[in-house]
């Protein structure tokens, strides 16, 4: 035979014949390895491994809420957003791969859920895939989850939490306000204060709105803005008020509806449905992206999410201090006009589509980083009774 030939009449043909045989069997491995990487891809065949896999995510349920729906799925949701890392793949399809094949899997705890297979966890009857991390995703207060959920039954099953929280592995927060250009020294903000520009558009005739469709909450901010309504006017739109703006299907209030309120009033009643830590939400942020003022009532310390004398804590004061500090300020231009300082100076991050963007091109990016493996323990002390959310406190409105 001509290879027996070869291998009797030369040495250095030999080495020929053995270096071929290597190459053939490289190039097959590199081939395999394509065809097994990007299993999607059957008309185009890569040779060498790529440096970046796509990390693959399944989206376990909450598919058709408002900012899933805002970034979208599949590879191209990552490269639309334009995330700095696009080399990732989501789908909400339980049936596209066994669950062991993803690089993360997130599951969405909401009180808004309906149907048992939203609310059931997901099973590993092949167990956990050591590399894979199952992302605890929420934008709920613990309170309004503890009906729904046993969080005691969670431990040591989640790897990274994607929520509101300042310790979260994915912040997952509501809104944004950065300044535009570096650090402001507390001289330039007293100076920035006394030429405070005034807020445009005509003038406003009105001083408190406020738009609220649940009107039984933990935080019992109905209580507080009852007791407010008896020395300040304060209009009331919603399921809890006798006026009406109009909705959007994925916004809930129109834009428009701050454009009206922006037009008409001074103040803005941005009171959350819990006392949490760190829990705030749109009612603060899209305010804060008008020229309106708002009167913050919640758990968290805005001061790590705003600027100074950028808003008013209701928190601070009883109903009655609260009213009369509003007629001050409604009779006051000069006051008024310096909790405006700031707006020249910041931009502000507030819609679904602001939210949903950061959450979601962070966790691709964090896939694609060398992290050290681990797991929650326990979630109870900070989602389930042993929640830091405070209670009603009585004593504020007697």
């Amino acid at each position: 035979m001509f290879g027996l030939t070869i291998i009797k009449n030369s040495p250095v043909k030999i080495v020929i014949l053995l270096i071929a045989v290597g190459s053939l069997v490289m190039t097959n491995v590199f081939f395999h390895f394509a065809l097994s990487s990007n299993p999607t891809q059957s008309t185009t065949v890569q040779l060498r491994p790529q440096p970046n896999p796509i990390k693959s995510i399944l989206l376990w349920n909450g598919s058709g809420r408002k900012e899933i729906r805002a970034f979208g799925l599949g590879q191209e949701a990552f490269i639309n957003q334009n995330c700095t890392f696009t080399q990732c793949y989501m789908t909400d399809n339980r049936s596209e791969h066994p669950i062991e094949h993803y690089d993360a899997v997130v599951v969405v705890f909401n009180d808004e859920f309906t149907w048992e297979d939203e609310l059931r966890m997901p099973q590993f009857k092949n167990g956990r895939n050591p590399n894979q991390r199952l992302v605890f995703c929420t934008q709920e207060a613990p309170v309004a989850l503890k009906a729904y959920y046993n969080m005691t039954a969670l431990s040591n099953l989640f790897n990274w939490t994607m929520t509101y929280r300042t310790n979260a592995d994915i912040p997952f927060i509501y809104g944004r306000i950065t300044p535009k250009a570096g650090a402001l020294k507390p001289e330039d903000i007293a100076r920035f204060r006394v030429r405070a520009r005034r807020p445009g558009g005509p003038l406003r005739n009105k001083t408190v709105a406020w738009m609220v469709s649940h009107c039984d909450t933990h935080s019992q901010r109905e209580t507080y803005v009852k007791e407010l309504s008896k020395y300040i006017d304060v209009d009331i739109y919603g399921g809890c008020g006798n006026l009406s703006c109009a909705l959007d299907v994925l916004h809930h209030s129109d834009p428009q509806c701050y454009d009206m309120l922006e037009s008409n009033y001074k103040f803005y009643l941005s009171f959350e449905n819990a006392l949490c830590p760190d829990y705030v939400t749109e009612k603060f942020f899209k305010i804060m992206g008008h020229d309106i003022l708002p009167v913050v009532y919640g758990g968290a310390d805005y001061a790590k999410h705003a600027p100074a004398h950028s808003f008013i804590d209701a928190g601070k004061f009883k109903p009655k201090e609260l009213a009369a500090y509003l007629k001050l300020l409604d009779a006051n231009d000069t006051l008024y006009n310096e909790y405006f300082w700031w707006k020249d100076h910041y931009r502000v991050e507030f819609s679904v589509n602001d939210m949903s963007r950061h959450g979601f091109c962070d966790l691709c990016q964090k896939l694609h980083e060398p992290v050290d493996y681990k797991s929650y323990k326990e979630l109870v002390s900070e989602w389930g009774d042993g929640n830091k959310c405070k209670p009603f406190d009585p004593s504020i409105i007697s």
